[in-house]
């Protein structure tokens, strides 16, 4: 092992969130001798894996000291990140937000590094995939970017782009997103973890924001073109979550219950 190499090794690393990317990561660093001193879980891991699979699982099989919370703010939280006196925080599919307190923490050290699925500044928020479809883009890309105040906001380390192909669904979207990402975090660990990297400032005339909702509250509206109603369906439909629903009078209908595992249909008796 070189000088450079065991330099990296014996920074500390926080790992904070979840899901695909997170559990990658954490097997990646584990595997190749980095030091991830403790992970920080979002409050929907059931500590097993699901529809996605589980940090908190993955961070106790290699006996890693956890956290479980729905806010990254809380004295608690804060403390025991400070004990742990680590170098860098990567916030790998998190669904919390860094407030000035985590910032100072490592303003002289390496940052807190987060990914978004989505070509920043546009696209910050919530289920960027599906909106990307909905939108009818034509290219999305995956970001890694430094925290800062604001929401998915921070200066861009780097960016993947690729194609969203023409029937592409918001799961197969999210696929491709997911290994996009992962290549992207493994091209560039070495040198976040040498130098806090000069990034290139996000362009706030570009940025675009979505919240937690949905395109026309998930409900298909049977008036549209059939263009848009497959487009709908696509950019809705996530195997393993309720798809896209229509309205009947004043019943509204999921119209891909069979993509839920537990959904069982009710049987009509005449």
């Amino acid at each position: 092992m070189d000088k450079l190499s065991e330099n990296l090794r014996n920074k500390k690393i926080i790992i904070v969130g979840g899901h695909e990317q997170a559990c990658m990561m954490l097997d990646y660093l584990i595997e190749n001798e980095f030091d991830v001193v403790m992970c920080i879980a979002r409050q929907d891991d059931k500590g097993q894996d699901t529809i996605f699979p589980s940090l908190l699982a993955r961070a106790r099989k290699y006996d890693i000291p956890t956290l479980q919370t729905l806010k990254l703010n809380t004295p608690k939280v804060l403390s025991s990140v400070i004990q742990f006196d680590a170098d860098i925080v990567l916030s790998l599919q998190n669904n919390m937000i860094f407030k000035s307190d985590w910032l100072h923490i490592f303003d002289n050290k390496l940052g807190i590094v987060n990914v978004h699925y989505a070509p920043l500044p546009r696209y910050g928020g919530y289920w960027p995939e599906m909106w990307a479809i909905w939108n009818d883009e034509k290219e999305f890309a995956v970001t890694m970017h430094y925290v800062e105040e604001g929401i998915d906001s921070g200066c861009i380390i780097a960016q993947s782009f690729f194609d969203i192909d023409p029937l592409e669904s918001r799961k197969s979207l999210y696929d491709k997103s997911t290994a996009h990402c992962f290549s992207m975090l493994k091209a560039n660990i070495h040198r976040i973890l040498e130098n806090r990297v000069l990034g290139s400032e996000q362009d706030k005339s570009r940025k675009t924001y979505y919240p937690k909702s949905l395109p026309n509250d998930g409900i298909l509206d049977l008036s549209w073109d059939k263009e848009t109603q497959n487009r709908f369906i696509r950019a809705i439909s996530f195997p393993g979550f309720i798809g896209p629903k229509i309205k009947i009078g004043d019943q509204v209908l999921s119209i891909c219950a069979e993509d839920v595992p537990f959904f069982t249909p009710f049987k009509i008796s005449y």
